[in-house]
């Protein structure tokens, strides 16, 4: 008897998403029998938190004369990774030709008042550029500011690598037992650090206020799953966990941005996973298809939803059926997308559960030439610019400021460089107005690109040209907003709407308790441990950024192998769900 194909549905096109379908076609083993993979994303164009724009900074004038559009291209959301710290994205890569593309970046921070009176720039990694001691970390306070921030993240991190922490710890308990006891908790972080410090310094609490609150501070804020109601009640593990991989690594950092931007680095992988390159099992990609799941015995029923934009009751469209799904979604999405049978309502409410208790904030991105995010001073222009709040502030929505120029290395790109640099920005912003809307830039349109002699258009990648067609649609989560962008002069402007998950104490605990479900489920496939019937039934798994970490492109692989390994490893895959009624 021919055993019916293995089907499995991976929901969201994501990193997540796609690496799950990678990692399943790499490792599934031949004797297993056939493998079928769809992946279905709701919107038109892959990438899930990656979005790349095109667009016109106006004419680009030659020697000859010749005029033309000058044309860039910007990320909007993910924009840059270390390869020092992320072995797994850079295997993938070197396997699908990829990792060439990846680009040397400028890593440079400024942190700054909107005023002008407080400005440190770190520069440690500047090349091409001059940077002002005035504002230097490295010379302010004669060293000994610099000398202070880098004993307080050590001592940070030696809390989270010897687990002596809890979620519980927050970065304002740190901070707190910094400055009252200092040479306790400090002494021996200066000692790894090579640092001498003076505990009886009269001068100590003021300059570890410094570096609380004009660089930890702000710079918690500015990353993407902070809480808005401020750093300090974040668990100290979730910003130092990030800086460990995102700015960290085994040697150096090796921070490179994507060149051509995030989304065709995902394009690429699509196309790989796709064209079946590897000889495995054939992957199917369903874009533009909303879909729901429901979880049946032994079996998951998938249907497509229709009109799911109008926020209105969808219909009902085509359905599939399978032996399982992957949701690698945003947990609170994921939770207007399942359903079980009656059978499974114990573990429908552990999942429930354990979805609700990850909270989300949103946030805007916009590619602009609005100078005024920036520094006062332009010579204090960095990278990544980020603002010192106020601590009288009541939130602290995320917020940072990107040169495009820098991150995109332009001093060391001859024809960028020569163009003048016109000064182009991304910000991330929790509400639109703050971009004024005559600073925003257009989205390229169709027909820019041809006969462009620094950008041709044939070097441009497939994710973007919808974009040109005008037929991207919806980015983000811009159908939340209730506005009719097809007709509304925002429809033209480069700029998204995205969620994050916030690191909190409680999505850390769904983090532990849903890698314990996903586990159980995979050890009863395997026969390692006495199965359930609710688990057995529910036939899901869950991947996405959520489920590991701050989801990184590193937390994302590490949770999709380690899925896909469970899944190729199980005793006796169950029989097809083709049998299902």
């Amino acid at each position: 008897m021919v055993r019916p194909p293995f089907k499995i549905a991976i929901i969201g096109g994501g990193v997540s998403g796609l690496s799950m379908a990678y990692y399943l076609q790499k490792h599934w083993p031949a004797e297993r029998g056939e493998l079928v993979i769809t992946l279905f994303e709701r919107k038109r164009q892959l990438g899930g938190n990656a979005e790349t724009v095109l667009v016109s900074l106006g004419k680009l004038k030659s020697r000859t004369g010749h005029s033309e559009d000058y044309v860039r291209w910007a990320d909007l959301g993910v924009n840059d990774v270390n390869l020092s710290a992320y072995p797994r994205l850079r295997a993938v890569m070197e396997d699908i030709g990829y990792l060439h593309q990846l680009k040397p970046l400028q890593n440079t921070e400024s942190y700054f008042s909107q005023d002008g009176r407080r400005v440190l720039t770190d520069d440690r990694d500047l090349c091409a550029g001059v940077s002002d001691p005035a504002y230097s970390l490295a010379e302010v306070d004669g060293g000994r500011l610099a000398a202070l921030q880098a004993v307080v993240h050590r001592a940070a991190l030696d809390l989270i690598e010897d687990k002596r922490i809890t979620p519980r710890y927050t970065v304002a308990d740190f901070f707190e037992h910094c400055l009252s006891e200092p040479r306790r908790n400090l002494s021996r972080a200066a000692e790894e650090e090579g640092v001498s410090i003076d505990w009886e310094d009269a001068e100590l609490p003021a300059r570890l206020l410094r570096v609380r609150d004009e660089i930890y501070y702000p710079r918690i804020s500015a990353m993407y799953f902070a809480d808005d109601r401020g750093p300090g009640v974040m668990p100290l593990q979730a910003p130092f966990e990030y800086y460990r991989v995102q700015e960290g690594g085994a040697s150096a950092p090796e921070r490179r941005y994507f060149d051509k931007g995030a989304q065709y680095w995902l394009e690429v992988l699509a196309g790989f996973v796709t064209a079946g390159a590897s000889q495995g099992p054939r992957v199917e990609i369903l874009r533009d298809t909303p879909v729901e799941v429901h979880a049946l015995a032994g079996a998951v029923r998938v249907r497509e939803r229709r009109d799911w934009r109008s926020g209105e009751e969808a219909s009902a469209g085509q359905e599939w059926t399978f032996d399982l799904a992957v949701m690698a979604t945003h947990a609170d999405d994921t939770q207007g997308l399942i359903s079980f049978a009656d059978a499974f309502d114990d573990v429908e409410r552990h999942l429930r559960g354990l979805l609700g208790r990850v909270r989300y904030t949103k946030s805007f991105a916009v590619c602009h030439t609005a100078a005024h995010c920036l520094p006062p001073n332009r010579n204090a222009w960095r990278t990544y610019n980020i603002p010192i709040r106020s601590p009288q502030d009541s939130l602290s929505p995320y917020r940072i400021d990107y040169v495009v120029n820098r991150h995109q290395n332009d001093m060391l790109n001859p024809l960028y460089n020569l163009a003048g640099l016109p000064q182009y920005f991304v910000s991330l912003v929790d509400d639109l107005n703050r971009i004024p809307f005559d600073d925003m830039l257009d989205r390229c349109s169709s027909g820019i690109l041809e006969g462009l002699q620094h950008f041709p258009a044939d070097g441009m990648p497939e994710a973007l040209k919808p974009q040109l067609d005008g037929a991207a649609g919806l980015s983000g989560y811009q159908h939340q907003l209730g506005i009719d962008l097809a007709h509304h002069d925002l429809g033209r402007k480069a700029w998204t709407y995205f969620k994050h998950n916030v690191l909190d104490a409680q999505c850390m605990d769904a983090q532990q308790q849903m890698a314990r479900y996903n586990a159980g489920l995979l050890g009863a496939w395997r026969g390692q441990q006495a199965p359930r019937a609710a688990d057995l039934g529910s036939r899901l798994l869950f991947a996405g950024g959520w489920t590991r970490g701050a989801g990184l492109h590193e937390q994302c692989l590490e949770q999709t192998q380690w899925l896909a390994q469970g899944l190729c490893v199980m005793k006796d895959p169950v029989e097809g769900a083709s049998s299902v009624a």
